[in-house]
């Protein structure tokens, strides 16, 4: 991906070259905790197949320098959506994982406006495990069982970020109430999971589902948590066939 222009907060803005045409809709990427847009690198060149792509390395995170203040899940998506504005994109499909789901819900709900669908895959945190130490577990076994590409993804993301800045921001990720912000968002949602993540299992999608005023849940066969990594095809086409609003559309099922 092509970088753009650095905005409020220091947030990156990358682009991934398309040929496609000019009215066709715009997907904005929003990354995890630890991570930058180097977890979508294949999802996006998927998705530019369809659409134009654009991807934010958010503060602190990638190559960005870390912010002289802790940032709040509300901070960093008031920062989102001003970079939005300055661009003139016109309504996006925000696609946020892990901790990124919690971005484009609170994109969504601060800057309606700015936003057509929301995409969210792998969406932290689950109430019945509110606490970094049952999320670490959970983050330890999934790491193990990823695909070794995707292990050294995380692992280079996860170094460069440091560990200070991740505890930092992981305590505002834990205590963002993902559950009642999905119940403020009117748009339709997608909620998108690996089969076997253990962060976003299946009985917690179902229940943000339920909670949503226009949501349907689906899980990607034999993938784990970094799915849009691991898996850019399947995903891609989940949030394609979504994003077009076909008749009769169902998530995939793993």
């Amino acid at each position: 991906m092509r970088p753009v222009i650095r905005g409020s907060l220091g947030i990156r803005t990358l682009r991934m070259p398309s040929r496609v045409a000019a009215d066709a809709p715009t997907f904005l990427l929003l990354h995890g905790i630890g991570f930058s847009h180097r977890s979508f690198s294949g999802l996006a060149r998927e998705l530019s197949l369809t659409g134009h792509v654009i991807a934010f390395d958010l503060p602190g995170f990638g190559a960005n320098p870390r912010p002289d203040r802790p940032l709040s899940i509300e901070d960093t998506a008031t920062a989102i959506g001003a970079q939005l504005a300055g661009m003139g994109t016109g309504p996006v499909i925000v696609v946020g994982h892990s901790m990124g789901a919690q971005f484009a819900l609170e994109l969504a709900r601060q800057s309606p406006a700015a936003v057509s669908h929301v995409v969210l895959i792998g969406p932290v945190v689950d109430v019945s495990k509110r606490s970094l130490r049952a999320q670490a577990a959970d983050l330890a076994r999934d790491s193990a069982l990823e695909p070794p590409r995707t292990q050294v993804m995380v692992a280079f993301d996860y170094l460069r970020c440091g560990i200070r800045w991740f505890l930092t921001e992981s305590q505002f990720m834990r205590d963002y109430p993902t559950e009642r912000a999905i119940s403020a968002v009117p748009h339709p949602i997608l909620l998108l999971r690996g089969e076997h993540d253990p962060l976003a299992n299946a009985a917690w999608c179902e229940t943000l589902a339920r909670t949503a005023p226009d949501a349907r849940a689906g899980s990607i066969p034999g993938a784990r948590h970094n799915v849009p990594h691991s898996d850019p095809v399947a995903t891609a086409t989940a949030i394609v066939d979504f994003a077009a609003g076909e008749p009769g559309f169902t998530p995939p099922a793993g």
